[in-house]
């Protein structure tokens, strides 16, 4: 028999295919709201997902990412009412029929587990893309969906090289003194040197610093 065609990734209505095996995917795109931490840019008006980057929207860019994947059966998630109708309306003037979008609304104080248990009852499909509403990257999102379905993974994590560089820890203290800035609790996600092993801590439990011989520390 002659041997089997190579790996190949097309669009097929609204599914992708790959190596010939259908691949059902729901994409859940998680937009907060209106983030205190980014007070005064977000206000009621303008929820974190709709400010201006590059004189558009920052939402746009995930959206454009999803679409040209050919994944568009989205629900997005958006904590608080106001919010999610500012952003549910953006997207149905810019998009119009060109996505299949339902909007959902959580409350403001929840996390991602908590978003997700909220739309569970909406999840159907086989796999899910779990994705942030503030999104920039040049990773083409149905790759990244071809690939756990062709390793047949239970999860698949995007992850970046977090950049050693950054601004200064010191800052001005009174009496000429200089002082160190404390650093802002953060949760860490990486890999292990060899690739073999990912690293999860929570700045909720505790707080450790790893030397750079132990890991290389990747963000999500």
């Amino acid at each position: 028999p002659p041997p089997p065609p190579p790996p190949t990734i097309w669009r097929c209505g609204r599914a992708l295919v790959s190596m010939g095996y259908p691949m059902n995917f729901q994409v859940v795109l998680l937009c907060g709201g209106t983030s205190k931490k980014l007070f005064p840019l977000v206000s009621q008006d303008v929820p974190k997902v709709l400010l201006p980057v590059g004189n558009r929207p920052v939402l746009s860019y995930v959206l454009e990412l999803l679409e040209a994947s050919n994944l568009k059966d989205l629900i997005v998630v958006v904590a608080g009412e106001d919010a999610a109708v500012l952003v549910g309306n953006w997207i149905s003037a810019a998009y119009h029929d060109q996505l299949n979008v339902k909007v959902e609304t959580v409350a403001e104080d929840v996390g991602t587990a908590d978003a997700l248990r909220a739309v569970s009852h909406h999840l159907i499909a086989d796999d899910i893309l779990v994705v942030s509403g503030d999104l920039i990257c040049d990773v083409p999102l149905g790759k990244v969906a071809a690939t756990h379905r062709r390793q047949q993974a239970a999860v698949t994590a995007l992850l970046f090289t977090c950049s050693t560089a950054g601004p200064s820890d010191w800052v001005p203290g009174s009496g000429g003194k200089d002082k160190m800035k404390q650093p802002a609790p953060s949760d860490i996600i990486g890999l292990d040197i060899s690739h073999q092993f990912v690293y999860f801590m929570s700045s909720g439990m505790y707080s450790i610093m790893l030397p750079k011989s132990m890991m290389e520390i990747s963000i999500l």
